[in-house]
């Protein structure tokens, strides 16, 4: 399985990236995208991205507009940003080879603009949410409150070859305000092609009941995986991340038909 490296344009700059090149010539491709201020580099996007790889895919994972390995600037972290930067890498890819069918997913925040960029691209053919959040910024209760009140909200995340270092992110209050113009549940009626979508049954982020509510709206064909034991950190656990993958698989082989 080859991989490289890739500096994307958009109209932030660079957006840094690894393709996976599938050893099968099948027209098929996968656009990877990270949860919320999560790396490309994340163990759990790293074996997704191989195992679609041996399925045929030549997939693609990227950092983001302003975070990780990306160029921009935190304030560019928004979702329409994020939007721009999923059809930037897709254009890239299109420029190298005539793919015929094109798989967007992702995990949380990942899943979630997934199925945005799906309800407005149609060439998307097949959907992968897994845990998509869905909660409005403004339902966050306190948090939200503090956050218009300071400007900013602090947040931490591991790095990818060592979970016990943090890097720090000051995210901006316009990020909330930008977010909130999106409503998954609402976009999630305008896709007409196959969704998958799969829940963790120990999630307490993106419960159950919340990707239960994104999949009741979803058009058919659509397929739900609710995997037990496993929480919305799961990558940090390889059985898990094995786990995830193996429904993963035997749910996008089902949708072939489709």
């Amino acid at each position: 399985m080859k991989t490289e490296k890739a500096k994307i344009p958009s109209s932030k700059g660079n957006l840094a990236a690894i393709i996976h090149y599938s050893e099968k010539k099948t027209g098929k491709l996968a656009i990877l995208c990270s949860g919320y201020l999560d790396s490309k580099n994340y163990r759990h996007l790293i074996s997704l991205a191989e195992t679609l790889s041996r399925e045929g895919y030549t997939v693609v994972r990227f950092d983001s507009t302003g975070v990780w390995e990306s160029d921009g600037n935190i304030s560019d972290y928004t979702t329409t940003q994020y939007l721009e930067d999923i059809k930037n890498v897709i254009e890239y890819m299109l420029h190298q080879a005539s793919y015929k069918h094109i798989l967007i997913g992702g995990h949380s925040r990942g899943g979630q603009v997934a199925i945005l960029y799906a309800a407005r691209d149609s060439r998307i053919s097949l959907i992968l949410a897994i845990m998509p959040s869905s909660k409005r910024t403004t339902k966050m209760g306190q948090r939200y409150k503090d956050w218009q009140k300071t400007g900013t909200s602090t947040s931490y995340r591991d790095l990818p070859d060592n979970k016990e270092q943090k890097r720090e992110f000051h995210i901006p209050y316009s990020h909330a305000v930008d977010k909130d113009k999106y409503d998954v549940v609402e976009d999630v009626k305008k896709i007409k092609v196959p969704i998958i979508f799969i829940a963790g049954e120990l999630d307490d982020l993106c419960s159950p009941e919340l990707v239960r509510g994104i999949f009741d709206s979803a058009n058919e064909p659509k397929k739900l995986s609710l995997i037990s034991g496993i929480g919305h950190d799961y990558r940090f656990n390889d059985d898990e991340i094995k786990l995830v993958n193996k429904n993963i698989l035997k749910l996008v082989r089902a949708m072939k038909k489709h």
